[in-house]
């Protein structure tokens, strides 16, 4: 028992001469005065409380530069020099009415045996099934003939939106011009492709998002074919203009049918179901202008998405889809709240996931949807009974387009000039500021005032802590071998 205690004594004696030789001899400023034998107690307790306040103000002011570089590290300032710039035009998403085709439509028929007044119901119901959202799923026709019918060809919920794709011609690839849907600026060919949107197949132009957002890669996950007919002649990924471009405008044609669904919105992101112009017999004319989002080159590398609370295109954390807009992540949420609520998604939205959501056959979707349409659409009702999830919140686009419609006016005469109705969008002034999100306190810049701040109060620097370092790895162990030995 009594070497035990000794043994005891000479580690805890062995300890305290350890941190005395370091307050001795580190840089720290004060930390000597506490172990010095010429000092009175009163002095030495003088010193520890100036010693404790210092480490205090140190922490505290440290902690709030680490809080100000991962909260308040990104500004979002002005910039004015406007000569410099190209904006991106605004995109236009057109949906046609009249979504089959009638020669597609009918070689179906005829593999199934449908004819005469069943081929005319069918009809009738994928048309609407076709044009159906959350606006109205209640219009979807619903009678025993179509139980039958549906019962007899054996089409399920799934694959709704597979056969509608099938029943539809995109016209994208059509030989003949003036039968073809183009996007033209004048003499110059814009690109355009056909996308799954929540108002189903409908035509996108000027778009900068990358062809993962289009029909084929959402239904069948891939990419669209290669089209001859637009990448023969002079092509445009996309049309941008400047301050010395007094008008700047394109079009969207080649509509056979009796309307359209046009929806005018930012380039850098998708249609929202809600934002569309009525049912257009002539065509639609937007007149735009568009103030730009930018982001300095080093924003992505220098920050985290928490820290400038914003989301590149490639940055998703979304499970049905694979590329992220602030659109496309509100249709996420809608899908989640389908699925809490319903049981089960719509068929116009992409399902190609390890676990596939259950698709909504039509009969759910003229019961349960309309009740809750405007909580789908606004994502919260008022007074309601609904309450928004907490995980549905969207982070903006990084890179984006703030679109102020000054008019929406009729193309009148287009079908007869031009041998089809369409959308057009111009841009006749241009915005002289923009914003731009910028770093403005980098990791760099938090390491100096660290490092400032600890010199300020302690004397600190960064070999006080390689010292540190030192002193309670390698020589601590040294210490211990010639203690054992």
């Amino acid at each position: 028992m009594v070497s035990k205690n000794s043994k005891y004594r000479k580690w805890s004696k062995t300890v305290v001469n350890y941190f005395v030789l370091y307050f001795n001899n580190c840089c720290i400023h004060g930390f000597r005065y506490l172990t010095d034998s010429m000092l009175l107690l009163f002095e030495k307790f003088l010193w520890l409380i100036l010693l404790v306040a210092s480490i205090y103000f140190c922490i505290v002011v440290c902690l709030a530069s680490i809080d100000r570089y991962y909260t308040k590290s990104i500004h979002i300032g002005i910039e004015r020099n406007f000569i410099f710039w190209n904006t991106t035009l605004p995109s236009v998403t057109v949906c046609p009415v009249d979504r089959l085709n009638i020669t597609y439509f009918g070689e179906y028929c005829r593999n199934y045996g449908i004819k005469g007044p069943q081929k005319d119901i069918l009809w009738d119901f994928f048309e609407n099934l076709a044009n159906s959202t959350y606006i109205n799923f209640q219009n979807i026709p619903e009678n025993e003939q179509i139980d039958q019918i549906i019962k007899d060809i054996g089409l399920k919920p799934e694959h709704y939106i597979e056969l509608i794709h099938n029943l539809t011609y995109d016209r994208t690839y059509e030989p003949n011009f003036n039968e073809r849907i183009r996007c033209m600026d004048g003499a110059m060919f814009i690109h355009v492709r056909q996308v799954l949107t929540e108002w189903g197949l409908c035509y996108l132009c000027n778009s900068i998002l990358t062809e993962e957002y289009s029909s084929r890669y959402f239904i069948y996950g891939k990419h669209p074919e290669y089209n001859k007919y637009e990448y023969e002649n002079v092509r445009l990924p996309y049309q941008v203009g400047s301050f010395f471009q007094k008008d700047t405008q394109y079009a969207l044609l080649g509509f056979k049918g009796p309307a359209i669904i046009a929806f005018a919105h930012s380039a850098f992101d998708v249609m929202k179901v809600d934002a569309n112009s009525d049912y257009a017999i002539d065509g639609v004319l937007y007149d735009l202008s568009a103030e730009e989002i930018t982001a300095e080159d080093n924003l992505e590398q220098d920050t985290t998405v928490a820290m400038r609370r914003c989301r590149f295109a490639h940055e998703y954390n979304l499970t049905h889809f694979s590329f992220y807009t602030r659109n496309i992540c509100q249709q996420e949420c809608r899908i989640n709240l389908a699925y809490k609520i319903c049981k089960c998604i719509p068929h116009f939205y992409p399902n190609r996931i390890a676990n596939p959501k259950p698709v909504c056959d039509y009969k759910t979707l003229r019961s349960c949807f309309p009740r809750h349409a405007s909580f789908f659409l606004q994502l919260y009702e008022e007074n309601g009974k609904h309450e928004k999830p907490a995980t549905c919140y969207c982070e903006q686009n990084c890179h984006d387009s703030v679109i102020t419609m000054k008019a929406m006016n009729p193309m009148s005469g287009a079908k007869q000039l031009l041998g089809g109705i369409g959308s057009a969008v111009s841009v006749k002034t241009w915005p002289q500021s923009r914003l731009r999100r910028q770093v403005i306190f980098s990791l760099t810049d938090l390491m100096v005032s660290i490092g400032g701040t600890a010199g300020l109060f302690l004397g600190f620097s960064v070999l006080g802590l390689v010292e540190v370092i030192y002193f309670f790895t390698i020589r601590i162990v040294w210490q211990i071998r010639g203690y054992t030995l």
